[in-house]
Formats: structure tokens, C-alpha cells, sequence
């Protein structure tokens, strides 16, 4: 009798055991479920971030090729400007005697230089506001300098020489504001070309561009 109750004994515990493991077997799955989840939810989070990322990538670069096309088309706009075309010919036709202008005397040489010009003064005048205005706004990351350099590198290098008489003394007094983001402007034109970076003129520059086929 004894036996018989040790071997039911025996068969109940491993019963007992049976279900027990059963149900810890039963109690890991949903956490091994979850930490799988977790991986994937990880993954999916880093491709999503990635992803977002890349197009991030693409948007700033279409906004900024946007934005140069728009400063170019802008910058463009000047020559359809009758008083900035005909301010800009009298500026690169000019030919002054620097000996006619005191230096030092701001008053009198401002005199002298709208003698110069003439009936031009105005659409001179009109020129170097230009400049001043892309001055400031090249600074403020408002417009494209290498935009700026294709079109008017040259027209405001012989600006800025035709009026050095002029510029020097306003230099030299670091109170005068005078067309300060139009020496800027000019400064940061020839510092370029004398680092090297700047370009030949267009016509030996880009001698070998070919516009592209047209689409049919």
C-alpha cells in the first residue's frame, strides 16, 4: 500500500512540476514577443530617422538651388533697369583725374565728382546704392555670393578702381559709413580672385560647356 501511495506520490509531483514548467514556458514567451517588438520598433524608428534625414537632404538642396536661381534671375533684373544700365555704361566709360579731387575734403570732392558725371550723376549713384544693398544682403546669407561674382565681378572691380580717389579717404576714417557694404562687397570680390578661386571671363572659362540635348 505504501508503495502504491509513494508512486502516486511521485506521478502527482511530476505533474505538479509538469504544469509549473508549462506555465513558465508560457510566461516567457510574451516577454521574449516583446524585446522582438522592441527590436523592431528600434529598427523601424532608425530607418524612419534616416529616412527623414535624407529627405531633409534633398529639400534643403532644392530650396537652395531654388534660392540661387531666384538671386540670379533678381541680380539679372538690373539690366532691363534703364537708370542702372546707363549709370553702369558711364561708370565703365569714365576717366577721372584723381589730381582734380582735394583729399580730405569730402564736401569737394562729392562736388567735383557730380561735375564728372554729369547728367549721370543720379544713375551713378544708383549703381552704387546697388551695390551697397547686395552687399548687405550677400552678408546676411540673403543672396548667393558665387551668383553675384558670375554677373558683376568685373563691372564692380572697375567700380570700385574708377572710384578709388573717392573710397581711399572714406577708409581711412573707421567712423565713416559712407558705402561701408559696397567696400565690403569690393573687398570680398578681390580677396576671391587673388586666393585663386575666382574664374577666367566665361568665354575661356567655359569654352567646352554644351547645353544639354533637348528633350523630345
Amino acid at each position: 500500500m505504501s508503495l502504491m501511495n509513494t508512486g502516486c506520490s511521485h506521478r502527482r509531483y511530476r505533474k505538479r512540476n509538469d504544469t509549473v514548467n508549462t506555465k513558465s514556458r508560457k510566461a516567457k514567451l510574451p516577454n521574449m514577443d516583446l524585446d522582438t517588438a522592441a527590436s523592431y520598433a528600434e529598427i523601424l524608428g532608425l530607418v524612419t530617422i534616416l529616412g527623414a534625414a535624407v529627405y531633409s537632404w534633398f529639400q534643403i538642396k532644392e530650396l537652395r538651388r531654388s534660392r540661387d536661381s531666384t538671386t540670379a534671375m533678381s541680380l539679372a533684373a538690373n539690366f532691363q533697369d534703364e537708370d542702372f544700365v546707363v549709370g553702369l555704361t558711364a561708370i565703365m566709360n569714365m576717366d577721372f583725374d584723381a589730381s582734380e579731387y582735394k583729399h580730405g575734403d569730402q564736401k569737394a570732392t562729392v562736388e567735383a565728382f557730380k561735375q564728372q558725371c554729369g547728367e549721370d550723376w543720379p544713375k551713378v549713384m544708383r549703381v552704387l546704392t546697388t551695390w551697397e544693398s547686395i552687399g548687405v544682403l550677400i552678408h546676411r546669407g540673403d543672396m548667393d555670393f558665387h551668383a553675384f561674382y558670375d554677373l558683376f565681378s568685373g563691372v564692380i572691380i572697375k567700380t570700385y578702381e574708377t572710384f578709388s580717389f573717392f573710397f581711399e579717404p572714406i577708409r581711412e576714417n573707421e567712423n565713416d559709413k559712407n558705402m561701408e557694404w559696397f567696400l565690403w562687397l569690393a573687398d570680398r570680390v578681390i580677396e576671391f580672385e587673388k586666393e585663386g578661386s575666382g574664374t577666367p571671363p566665361a568665354h575661356v572659362a567655359f569654352a567646352d560647356w554644351r547645353p544639354p540635348k533637348r528633350v523630345q
